[in-house]
């Protein structure tokens, strides 16, 4: 598959884009900064798929046509957090680690992102060899395979765009592991009972997850939160309290907060 690829200057701070992205459910870009200390915005545009409206008067820094594997040629193997490696290349073979093949392709979470690494360092803490896992937005599917290879016995991996449900589902097959892969707005497709539900999204979104994450799970399960910003973190954990879940354990890496709860 093609991709034209739009490079911009990114104008607003992290927190506003995403928002603007998800309120148009466009997924398919990247943010990075280059030698000069700017900060870029990549978007993907699938054949026919129109640039979000709040991007027209953007300047157009470079344009051309892609395909993922151009994306991945630059990303090497990296620790994602002690003991768990991604490995974009597919070349990696060491069995004392907890290896993560990866095709991060136009779906976010390759890996770097601190939410990806905080949710991956409480999946470590938390999860129990057994556990029923459900991954809610899973983007590439780097959490819900890294569940699996920690041991859970059923891991379903759900997201609304169906191009991440693709690429999520080239990953588990990358990795021989068995994850269920399938769309679905947050849980409207997901029936059945889980021990733990971890979940990197929007601080918004979480509010919504929020109002039905408790039909899924048990008085013991385990909900971790990622994704939000810690300007918006009150909102989450109120709405949390308030559906009847304490928070354990929080982490923040720069602006971004992950939140660990347990049904009360």
């Amino acid at each position: 598959m093609r991709f034209k690829e739009l490079v911009f200057l990114l104008k607003i701070d992290e927190e506003e884009l995403l928002e603007k992205l998800y309120e148009e459910g466009f997924f398919n870009f990247a943010i990075e900064e280059n030698k000069e200390g700017d900060r870029l915005l990549r978007v993907y545009l699938r054949e026919g798929e129109t640039l979000p409206s709040f991007l027209s008067n953007w300047k157009i820094l470079d344009e051309r046509l892609t395909t993922p594997k151009d994306w991945m040629v630059e990303l090497e193997p990296f620790e994602i957090v002690e003991d768990v490696v991604v490995d974009p290349t597919e070349k990696v073979t060491r069995t004392d680690k907890i290896v993560v093949k990866l095709s991060p392709g136009v779906a976010f979470g390759t890996g770097l992102h601190p939410t990806t690494q905080m949710s991956v360092l409480f999946l470590k803490k938390y999860l129990k060899k057994g556990d029923r896992v459900v991954d809610v937005g899973c983007g590439t599917g780097i959490l819900a395979i890294v569940a699996k290879k920690l041991g859970a016995s059923y891991v379903l991996a759900v997201d609304v765009d169906e191009q991440a449900v693709e690429v999520a589902k080239e990953n588990v097959q990358k990795n021989s592991v068995d994850v269920t892969v399938k769309r679905s707005d947050l849980l409207s497709e997901v029936e059945g009972v889980f021990d733990l539900v971890v979940s990197n999204i929007l601080a918004e979104i979480h509010l919504r997850l929020l109002e039905d994450v408790s039909r899924v799970t048990h008085e013991k399960s385990i909900l971790i939160l990622s994704g939000i910003v810690d300007t918006k973190e009150d909102m989450v954990r109120e709405k949390a309290q308030k559906k009847g879940w304490n928070l354990l354990e929080r982490k923040q890496e720069r602006e971004w907060v992950t939140l660990v709860m347990k049904r009360s």
